[in-house]
């Protein structure tokens, strides 16, 4: 896990990066990422349900609702995500998926935004580094029981 702040329209934002390996082709991993129903079983902290609305999706979170837009590149292992708690608001954060070896790696880089105290951000954090640790694990679980696991 690493943090940064980064310079954005004058403003200072601090990022935090994390990366999983994951025991399993980095296309199944994509696509397992990609797909905004599977959110919910992953993301656990953060998303509780999500169903579409459009052209975007909504999470259903410990705050409310949250409207999410997906932006993927499968060739580029791009998944991005693009987050609207508020009308007016929205923040990013982004993701990919490298192949590496027979497997993959998963690398997500999040902002905290604007107006968030440290300590959400650290619970963010936090919760994220759990979340990978669930997605590794849900990778795994699918290549052992790949009919029982979905």
């Amino acid at each position: 896990m690493r943090t940064h702040a980064i310079s954005a329209a004058g403003t200072t934002l601090r990022s935090d990066t994390q990366a999983v390996s994951i025991d399993g082709p980095a296309e199944e991993v994509f696509d397992f990422v990609a797909d905004p129903e599977n959110l919910p079983k992953w993301a656990v902290g953060f998303c509780h349900a999500i169903r579409r609305d459009g052209d975007r999706w909504l999470a259903r979170t410990a705050q409310g609702e949250v409207g999410i837009r997906y932006v993927t590149d499968r060739r580029l292992g791009v998944v991005d995500f693009y987050l609207s708690p508020a009308p007016g608001v929205e923040a990013a954060a982004f993701s990919r998926v490298l192949p590496s070896g027979s497997g993959a790696e998963y690398v997500f880089t999040q902002f905290q935004s604007p107006g968030v105290a440290d300590e959400v951000f650290a619970g963010q954090v936090a919760s994220l580094a759990e979340e990978l640790r669930v997605l590794q694990a849900l990778v795994r679980a699918r290549a052992t029981c790949p009919t029982s696991a979905r």
